[in-house]
């Protein structure tokens, strides 16, 4: 992994300029100027502060009241903690307005490929996908995976764009990097039975990304809002994802 950075108040697209809540529209205007949608929040944005420095672990923090004239306010941290056999990265919100809004967190890491496609296999546990109408905006869900896309066992990653979230995710991924003799194993231990994930895998470039989110994309344009937390003042959040190392030498 080479680069991380958090999601949040929510994880990747969002449609129709916001959305409504408790009988208010919520302006949210795109932050990129390559995207007519706002993405991927705005914890991105941020300069964070460092609120502890250790040996072994890092605590960034930030209050963003608020940002682009965005509706949310809120405090957040980011916590990177190595372990004798991995890293656990935490990232957690709490909300700040007097009024309940909705909210979801993610981490987007980009993962290195190797020089030889053999040196790197991946596995993880997806059983379904979303269809999208346009990239990254979701539409139809199917329970079976096209074969190029089907990571239930360990293979090689293979080429060619995939840039979808997977439902079923709630085993650990496994990345095996044969060049350099290891295994990395990623569990999601916070929320119990988070089974999402966004996938990554650009068309070229020697990079891909594997996404750990709470909810699903647009899901504040969606009946339910589908795994997002409406967060009452001084009510908080979490996501946790555990990394595990291991050697693959006999």
């Amino acid at each position: 992994m080479v680069a991380n950075f958090p999601l949040l108040p929510w994880s990747n697209r969002l449609t129709g300029g916001g959305f409504h809540l408790d009988g208010r529209f919520h302006a949210v205007p795109s932050n990129r100027d390559d995207s007519p949608y706002p993405m991927h929040g705005t914890g991105w944005m941020h300069e964070w502060e460092v609120l502890s420095h250790e040996a072994t672990e890092i605590v960034l923090g930030v209050e963003a009241e608020h940002p682009l004239g965005y509706p949310w306010h809120y405090r957040a941290r980011q916590t990177y903690r190595l372990e004798d056999d991995g890293m656990c990265m935490r990232l957690e919100i709490t909300h700040l307005g007097e009024d309940r809004l909705p909210y979801g967190l993610g981490f987007h890491p980009y993962i290195m490929r190797p020089a030889r496609e053999e040196d790197l296999r991946v596995r993880y546990g997806a059983s379904g996908y979303w269809e999208c109408i346009e990239r990254g905006i979701p539409s139809t869900h199917h329970a079976e995976l096209p074969a190029d896309w089907d990571f239930r066992q360990l293979r090689t990653l293979g080429q060619g764009l995939i840039d979808h979230q997977f439902t079923g995710c709630d085993a650990p991924m496994r990345m095996e990097r044969r060049d350099l003799g290891i295994a990395i194993d990623w569990l999601t231990a916070e929320p119990e039975g988070l089974d999402l994930v966004i996938v990554y895998r650009p068309e070229h470039g020697d990079w891909w990304c594997y996404e750990p989110v709470t909810h699903l994309t647009d899901a504040f344009n969606r009946e339910g809002m589908p795994g997002l937390r409406l967060l009452e003042k001084g009510q908080s959040m979490a996501l946790e994802v555990q990394q595990t190392i291991s050697s693959l030498m006999p």
